[in-house]
């Protein structure tokens, strides 16, 4: 991947960038519990519109789907965080390795989803999947071939299981 190449050049680069605003909201996108809030939010509101109801589950297979791939790559791959940064699972008192962000498969793995439903939000839905995963390596936890193997991991999931869940609903003719 080309951005192996650049990994260290950005990590050089986001020094100069840094300001009061991206530091706020780096640090709001980038805390996990506010993640698994929206997580909960979107599928809350996916159960709760009787139109979008059989979308809340390849919406959830989608995001636990993206969080375990990139959870067993982290563990096999082992890459270590950027600038020595070391981060352990809480309860199982893991390493949480760099390599993918989980956080950017999770944000993607919405996408193909929310941007069928919601097409004329495509392009803040859009922003907001990219601004979370470059808020990973704004805060120094993730590479920029972190942030895009995990986008990458979560978008193609959700294609794929969105893609499932249609072959099955053509097959007993529901739609």
């Amino acid at each position: 991947m080309v951005s192996f190449l650049i990994d260290n050049t950005i990590l050089k680069i986001i020094p100069l960038i840094k300001n009061p605003i991206l530091n706020y909201l780096s640090a709001l996108f980038t805390n996990f519990s506010s993640v698994f809030v929206i997580i909960i939010v979107l599928i809350s509101l996916f159960l709760l519109n009787k139109k979008k109801r059989k979308l809340a589950l390849p919406l959830g297979i989608s995001f636990i789907f993206s969080y375990v791939i990139t959870y067993v790559l982290k563990f096999i791959i082992a890459r270590p965080r950027p600038l020595g940064i070391i981060k352990t699972l809480p309860l199982i008192n893991l390493i949480d390795y760099s390599f993918p962000s989980a956080h950017a498969a999770v944000a993607f793995a919405a996408l193909p989803i929310l941007n069928k439903t919601y097409p004329k939000l495509k392009w803040l839905l859009i922003s907001s999947a990219s601004f979370i995963a470059f808020s990973r390596i704004y805060i120094g936890v993730h590479y920029l071939s972190d942030v895009l193997a995990g986008a990458f991991i979560g978008y193609f999931t959700s294609i794929f299981i969105t893609k499932l869940k249609e072959r099955k609903w053509k097959s007993t003719g529901l739609r």
